[in-house]
């Protein structure tokens, strides 16, 4: 590997890059060890680079949004490196996020939504990256989200309620129309119209038209929420809708639409005020309208935009 002097931080980058990739040799991790020993700066660069990969490390999915904190000092230069270090976190993680597609009864790739029709005639929309299964019976109409997002527009039957699982917790809706959304351990619930019912290891909520509920498991359970349902649930008419939301929701949001990571460089502008309506069948546009309105730059790499 060759060094540039007076980029003393690409290099040890390189380096980690380098040696995460799982192709290194025993001869190049020891080259790697001479380098960093050749003077203080050099030690400095390494264990910078490694703070670097280990805050790599901490970011978490779309369903969040990622911030990575931009070293003042250096500027642009690093960000390539990021690119490649991020890549390499990319692929090992795709597997396990693929599986519940490989098990549930319907499923969208990244990017893709689709309209299904149940047996009972009761509608179900599935957003991007989900995956949905179908356990009716003579008692009860189950369904159960294992990934993602859904819309579900059950049909009144008096006899067999609807009833949303995920995983522990159970939203039973007769009519009307709600939406769930599970990211990890956190369940958000939006109702459209008509009321919703959840239960689960907490007490009972109702929740009515124009609320939004979040629960995650462990954590006490918050109140109901005033929303504008019609705008959360734009999604299912190919918008997304944001008033005052922060930049880094905002590409949170728009993330989940695309193959590849955005992220944002600098946690001052991930706080930036955002509004405006996108469409989400063209994310790249999105982010296209967002660099023309707000005082922001996007760098593009493959996989990956940086937003700056």
């Amino acid at each position: 590997m060759t060094e540039d002097s007076e980029n003393l931080e690409d290099t040890a980058i390189d380096w980690l890059v380098l040696l995460h990739s799982g192709q290194a040799t025993a001869a190049q991790r020891m080259a790697f060890q001479h380098w960093r020993q050749r003077s203080p700066a050099h030690a400095r660069a390494a264990d910078e680079a490694q703070r670097l990969w280990a805050d790599l490390g901490q970011t978490r999915a779309a369903r969040q949004h990622p911030q990575a904190a931009r070293p003042a000092a250096r500027g642009r230069r690093w960000w390539p490196a990021l690119a490649a270090s991020l890549l390499l976190a990319l692929g090992s993680v795709i597997g396990w996020q693929q599986w519940p597609a490989w098990t549930s009864d319907y499923h969208t790739g990244v990017g893709q939504q689709q309209r299904l029709v149940l047996a009972d005639g009761s509608r179900v929309i599935l957003n991007s990256a989900s995956a949905l299964s179908v356990a009716f019976s003579a008692g009860q109409r189950r369904v159960i989200l294992e990934q993602g997002e859904a819309l579900f527009e059950p049909v009144a039957d008096g006899q067999r309620p609807f009833v949303v699982q995920v995983r522990g917790q159970h939203l039973q809706g007769a009519s009307g129309a709600f939406s769930v959304r599970r990211d990890g351990d956190r369940l958000t619930v939006v109702v459209r119209e008509g009321q919703v019912q959840f239960t689960g290891d907490h007490a009972p909520v109702l929740l009515q038209a124009d609320q939004r509920l979040q629960y995650q498991a462990g954590q006490p359970l918050l109140a109901q929420q005033q929303v504008d349902a019609a705008s959360l649930t734009a999604w299912q008419r190919g918008k997304l809708i944001f008033n005052g939301r922060s930049l880094g929701e905002v590409i949170g949001e728009l993330e989940r639409y695309q193959h590849g990571r955005i992220l944002v460089a600098d946690r001052q502008l991930a706080d930036l005020a955002i509004s405006g309506v996108f469409d989400l069948n063209d994310p790249q546009g999105a982010l296209r309208t967002l660099q023309q309105r707000y005082p922001m730059q996007i760098t593009y790499l493959p996989w990956l935009a940086l937003v700056h």
